[in-house]
């Protein structure tokens, strides 16, 4: 039975999967924010509703710190068969990224996988192959992420520039080309 229901998970070539639709209230819910006081930094990161979307706000500070980011806990297999992912968003111009992490890790420290989310409309897609290794922000050599593995799913804003931000999120998608 296992084997069946992994099959029936599996992405279709030109198929979707919705991981998150920010117009449900349960799901704005299932988000986080951490900011770079986690490191002694001073940004701040906040989240509201915004009509139909998410809403990502606040102050990016770079002395000290300079990130603050969101993220949610994925379902097992929630993005196994996807060549991208797609996020629906309306950004302020600023460089944002997705984040995905998986169990790999080093010496003891989860991997982030980036990819800069750049905007075609309202629409930005990041392909799973373009993800780059960091860990703590610093460019890492490493294997490519490891879809089966996969257990959360951010965005985050590290972009160098002190000020003010503001991201509405509509949805994000775990897509196969």
């Amino acid at each position: 039975m296992e084997f069946l229901m992994a099959i029936s998970l599996a992405l279709a070539p030109g198929e979707c999967r919705t991981i998150a639709d920010f117009s449900d209230p349960a799901e704005r819910a299932r988000w986080q924010v951490v900011n770079d006081g986690v490191m002694g930094g001073l940004s701040r990161g906040g989240l509201s509703p915004a009509g139909e979307a998410l809403r990502f706000s606040g102050q990016i500070v770079t002395d000290g710190g300079g990130f603050s980011s969101i993220r949610r806990d994925l379902a097992p297999a929630a993005i196994d068969g996807a060549s991208h992912v797609r996020v629906t968003m309306r950004g302020d111009g600023r460089q944002y990224q997705l984040s995905l992490r998986s169990d790999q890790n080093v010496s003891g420290r989860r991997v982030a996988y980036r990819g800069d989310l750049e905007p075609e409309g309202a629409m930005a897609s990041v392909a799973i192959e373009a993800l780059s290794p960091s860990l703590f922000g610093q460019a890492l050599r490493g294997p490519g992420y490891d879809l089966s593995s996969a257990h959360s799913i951010g965005v985050i804003l590290a972009d160098g520039r002190d000020g003010p931000f503001e991201l509405d999120l509509m949805a994000i998608e775990a897509c196969r080309e």
